[in-house]
């Protein structure tokens, strides 16, 4: 089996995503070059700000689980996302409660991170333009990556009168 596996280039060290090999770029073609399922640091960067993206803006099902009698459905694919925050005010939240959601969510659904590098950072007022009803905060950590991790950074906010979560700029450190 192994003299079927594509030789490891230097600058493509990793398989991409389970949904970007399921989907068919080339569907009339009976097989793919290597160069078109290993992902070079660059590429690797866009699909984490994507995959990260469509967690943030993911609700989950947090309120419907009962996390004591079912602990497993709740960190299961059943309640990937973060629960809803949309109508509500920037008043009612803490920053410790939010960074708590949106660190729990990356820290269970998105692997390709290293355990304990990921750090949510809130941006006060100084740091960013002030928007009402919007938290700014910067997302960093490091990704498995060979030969080695490669660190990252990105400017985030949630807005939360839609609940929307936009991540800008994801740079590799």
């Amino acid at each position: 089996m192994s003299e079927h596996r594509a030789p490891r280039r230097p600058s493509a060290q990793l398989l991409p995503t389970l949904f970007d090999r399921l989907r068919d770029d080339a569907p009339t073609r009976p097989a793919e070059n290597a160069t078109e399922y290993t992902v070079t640091r660059a590429q690797m960067l866009e699909i984490i700000q994507r995959d990260l993206t469509y967690l943030l803006n993911t609700t989950n099902r947090e309120d419907e689980i009962d996390r004591k009698r079912f602990p497993h459905a709740a960190s299961s694919t059943l309640n990937y996302g973060v629960p809803a925050m949309a109508g509500s005010y920037l008043s009612e939240h803490r920053w410790d409660d939010i960074i708590g959601v949106v660190h729990r969510a990356i820290d269970n659904f998105e692997p390709r991170l290293i355990p304990g590098t990921l750090r949510i950072q809130p941006l006060l007022k100084e740091d960013a333009p002030h928007r009402y009803n919007v938290l700014l905060f910067e997302i960093s950590g490091l990704i498995h990556m060979d030969p080695y991790p490669m660190a990252f950074t990105a400017q985030s906010s949630l807005d939360l009168e839609t609940s929307r979560m936009q991540l800008r700029a994801l740079h590799a450190n």
